[in-house]
């Protein structure tokens, strides 16, 4: 049976993660280790994790050194085959759901990393559950699981990115090695949205700049100019539809950072994989979106309607 190594970064959400592991830990497929990474709680989660799930393992950071730090943390501190990454406020809807993408794996030897489906509380799920799997862009972090030997192959995430964006950059950089996303519509992941540690403007902020750092990183040289135009003002759009923000004023004051740690991570991958990436961002989803409610659409990729009328952009 292949091993699974299963990674949930944390920080200062201890009752959301004691539900978190208690789900994890009832999955059918057995779970070989269980790594919990805080990243520098101060409510208690190291009392909670030791007391109660004696069989996790965990690990306090001196310091909060952000997500993206904490993931690669956790993905160099196991061992398994696969690697699960689940939030610290989701989990699988059904028992058999890691069991179900190990299967799929398995089976699919160039696939890298496959996508869970994705229902949050307010009732959106990302794609009809009946939908069959189709190759996507990027994984959501809440709810995913990587082929290690593949990962390992094109590299952790950039640490200088903090917080968001880690998985368009990943996901590009496999497609350009050859290798391929596939989402999972009928394995659903429930993601209770904790709005511990969530600040919409720092949200906006990091997207924006991390689109910037991505694009100097991997685009290709002919496309390059377009493309960080194209990203600025996109994102710059996407601000404003919020309302005035000083999200730009501080991207553009932070673009020699932005240009610095682009240049320092610069590996484009090929113009054909780059376009490839493009293509399936604004076409792998459209008419995908299934709305138990009706909740306003979130930002983000390219954009599609959802049967319910609702336009709706790629997770």
């Amino acid at each position: 049976m292949p091993s699974v190594s299963a990674v949930i970064a944390t920080f200062n959400r201890a009752p959301e993660l004691r539900t978190a592991l208690s789900r994890l830990l009832a999955q059918t497929h057995p779970v070989a280790e269980i790594l919990v990474v805080d990243d520098g709680s101060t409510d208690g989660t190291d009392a909670m994790v030791r007391g109660e799930f004696p069989t996790v393992r965990y690990v306090r950071l001196p310091h909060n050194a952000g997500l993206i730090y904490a993931r690669n943390f956790g993905f160099v501190n196991t061992a398994g085959d696969y690697v699960l990454s689940v939030d610290d406020d989701s989990w699988f809807a059904e028992p058999d759901g890691l069991a179900r993408a190990v299967a799929y794996m398995e089976t699919h030897a160039d696939v890298a990393a496959v996508a869970c489906n994705i229902e949050t509380r307010d009732g959106l799920v990302y794609f009809p559950p009946q939908a069959d799997p189709f190759d996507a862009p990027w994984y959501v972090g809440c709810g995913h699981l990587l082929r290690r030997s593949a990962v390992a192959a094109v590299g952790l995430y950039m640490p200088e990115l903090y917080r968001q964006g880690e998985e368009k950059d990943r996901c590009l950089r496999l497609i350009g090695a050859g290798h391929r996303v596939v989402a999972l519509p009928g394995i659903m992941v429930y993601h209770d949205k904790s709005e511990k540690g969530r600040k919409p403007g720092l949200e906006r902020f990091y997207n924006h700049r991390n689109d910037l750092i991505r694009e100097v990183a991997r685009c290709p040289a002919g496309l390059l100019p377009w493309r960080f135009a194209r990203s600025w003002i996109g994102n710059s759009w996407k601000n404003l539809r919020h309302g005035p923000r000083l999200t730009d004023l501080k991207v553009l004051l932070a673009l020699p950072e932005i240009l610095r740690i682009g240049l320092k991570h610069r590996a484009p991958v090929s113009e054909d994989a780059y376009r490839r990436w493009l293509h399936l961002s604004k076409t792998a989803a459209p008419l995908s979106t299934t709305v138990l409610s009706s909740p306003p659409p979130p930002s983000g990729g390219g954009s599609g309607r959802g049967p319910a009328g609702i336009h709706r952009t790629f997770p």
